[in-house]
Formats: C-alpha cells, structure tokens, sequence
C-alpha cells in the first residue's frame, strides 16, 4: 500500500460551517458547475470518518415513566412510505435507435425494498452499554443510508461500518430521559470493518428490533432506491446529519483511504471519491444522483478530506474537500453476505 499521510482531528461539529440545504429531489444549480478538478497525484489518500463521538453527561434523567420522543402522525407515516418504499416509474425512451433498427430506452436498473421502516437519513447514535441516569457517556451519532426487510419479515438498515461493532445498541438521536434509553431502536449485527471475516468496506448492518419507535430523519427524505444498473454519472450529492444535502461532482472509483476510526485505530478501506462537502455525524448518510428527476441511492458516506485538519467545507467552495463513499456493489456485497434473503425488487426509473 502506498504511504499515507494520518488525519487530524475533526473540530466539534458546533464549529462545522453547514451549508444552505439542497432540495432532496431538485439539482442544485451551481453544484452542476462543469469546473471539474483533476484528481489528486497520490496513489492513495487519507480521509478521517466523520462520525462523531459525543459526550453526553447528566443528560440521562430518572423518574418518568413515559418517553418525551414524539411518535410520529399518521401524516408523516403516510408521507414517508412513497419514499421509502417508492412507486416505478418508466425512463423516458432516448434519443437512437437499437440495432435492429427499433428504438431503445434509456434502462437504469433500480432496487427497492418491498419494505422500508427507516428512510434514507434517519439519524441515528449508538452506545455499547444501556446509558444510565446520571451517568456520563459516549455516544457516536451516525446517519442511515437506507432500510430494507428480508423474506422472513426482519428489518435492517445500511451506515457507515465504522459507525458501530457487533452488539452495539442504536437509539433515536432525541432520547433524553431513561426510558427513552431503556429500549434500544435497533442494534448493530456486523461491519465489514470490524467482524470476524470483514473485507475492509466501510459499510455496516444494524437490524431494526423497534420498527414503532420515531426516528428523526433530516429534511425530506429521498426515495429508497438503489442503482444497480446507471450510467456514467457526474453529479454526486449526499444526505448527512449535520450538513444536511450537499452536491458536487463524481473524482474517481475504487481509491484506498485510511480511515481513523478510533484513538490510535486506523484502518484501511476503499471506495469511490466525490468533491461533495461532509463533516462530523454525516457517516453512513445516503450518497445519491439524480435519474431522470428522481434521487437514486449509490452509495455510503464513509469519509472526509476536510476532517485531517479541522478545515471548514461547504458547497460551492473554490477548492473543495473529497468526500469517500462505498459504492452499490460494495454495500449490497455486504447486505448479501449478512442477510441472505433480502426482499427488494427491481424497477425501471
């Protein structure tokens, strides 16, 4: 492996500068800019993970016998089912002809979950032990990708694989008294970073035990589909916790990074590069492009450039920060090895 140079440390995410949010299902003008930059000489490159380790102390409190998490209308239920589990819709037939002279449509191949709890950007903080009142902690605040079910009625979600080790308990980021921690939301069931057998992908599986429980979820979520089957793409943006919806423009495909996952804890992984602006709490957030006016899934922020010196990033900036990600054939590689039956099906956007 080349050498590498070692990221920093992230600032606190207080001090990240947040840009203005995109529209989930519109392309931003400017961040279509045809100003490409050429890729980086290094043969290898080094991002920090952006999830963030919060410290959270006297937040847990004792003596209420409900939760204060709200659970969600019957209106927001019915508004997040057409994304997470969405309707097809044909491509438009394009310009040419087939080779027997017939014209042909533009096919770009999409996988949906016949069943969806969470949608994709549901934030998400994980702990390895049920928090206590009155006890400090640490929690890592993560964002999902997306959600799926499997043949038996089970329910998973897809984050970032460092994001949580097997076992770890998921909560909603809004939980604040000890009944709200009493109960996880989820837990995680393998990362391909850390579990016996891993290949390196920074691409994690949590399995949802709490389907009922309100998850927060940032902005308007886009639709749950995942491209198998896209052409070249350009444009590339993301959904994270903390920045929201940010774009920019595809780099370069299957690069190593380095990703500092804990205290003296670097690990090597590899994915696809885009200059799309992401900070701390944005790892395992959905990176996505636009087909033919829908957003389509492509794949899982992972890590930041801006993270190895502190260095604010938002779009639009002259000289932006690279964001990594794992692409759709490394997340679904991962989805297939630990959930052997997963329910999608495959439409024509």
């Amino acid at each position: 492996m080349p050498e590498q140079d070692y990221p920093g440390t992230f600032r606190d995410r207080d001090q990240q500068r947040a840009p203005a949010h995109a529209a989930p299902h519109d392309t931003p003008a400017h961040a279509a800019h045809a100003a490409h930059a050429a890729p980086r000489n290094s043969a290898g490159w080094t991002f920090a993970v952006i999830a963030v380790a919060l410290l959270v102390a006297a937040v847990v409190f004792v003596g209420l016998q409900t939760s204060k998490i709200p659970t969600g209308t019957v209106e927001d239920r019915q508004a997040r089912e057409e994304v997470q589990t969405p309707p097809e819709e044909l491509a438009p037939a394009a310009d040419g002809e087939s080779g027997e002279g017939q014209p042909f449509e533009l096919i770009n191949q999409i996988l949906v979950p016949e069943f969806a709890v969470w949608a994709p950007g549901t934030k998400i903080q994980s702990t390895d032990h049920y928090p206590q009142a009155g006890v400090t902690f640490t929690a890592q605040s993560c964002t999902v990708a997306f959600s799926f079910s499997d043949a038996h009625g089970r329910n998973f979600a897809v984050t970032a694989g460092h994001c949580g080790k097997e076992g770890d308990l998921v909560f909603p980021t809004n939980a604040v008294y000890a009944t709200d921690y009493a109960q996880e939301a989820g837990r995680f069931i393998y990362s391909d970073l850390y579990s016996p057998g891993s290949e390196g992908v920074d691409v994690g599986i949590i399995e949802i035990t709490d389907p009922n429980r309100y998850m927060e979820v940032v902005g308007d979520p886009i639709p749950t589909g995942i491209g198998e089957q896209l052409p070249p793409i350009e444009q590339v943006c993301k959904t994270g916790g903390t920045t929201g919806y940010t774009c920019g423009y595809f780099v370069e495909t299957q690069r190593v990074q380095i990703v500092d996952t804990d205290v003296d804890d670097e690990r090597p992984t590899f994915g696809d590069i885009a200059a799309v602006c992401a900070a701390s709490g944005d790892s395992g957030g959905p990176v996505f492009t636009q087909v033919n006016g829908r957003a389509v899934v492509i794949g899982v922020v992972s890590g930041t450039e801006a993270g190895r010196t502190g260095e604010e990033c938002w779009e639009g900036m002259e000289n932006p920060k690279m964001m990594s990600y794992s692409n759709v054939e490394q997340l679904m590689s991962v989805v297939t090895k630990v959930v052997p039956e997963p329910a999608f099906t495959t439409q024509t956007w």
